[in-house]
């Protein structure tokens, strides 16, 4: 289980620096992708916190 935990925190942080470089203009997308590349990283994120949680605290 540490290791879909490791891995779904890296995948979160990687979607989450293609979304800044993308709204700041360093990789050139469309709006709508980087939208969608923001709520990935998001809810990626969310899970990960979610089991982080969840197995450190029972």
């Amino acid at each position: 289980m540490y290791e879909l935990i490791l891995t779904i925190g890296i995948v979160a942080y990687s979607l989450i620096l293609i979304s800044f470089l993308t709204g700041m203009k360093l990789i050139k997308v469309k709006y709508k992708v980087h939208k969608i590349i923001g709520i990935l990283g998001f809810s990626c994120a969310t899970v990960h916190a979610l089991f982080m949680l969840y197995f450190n605290l029972f």
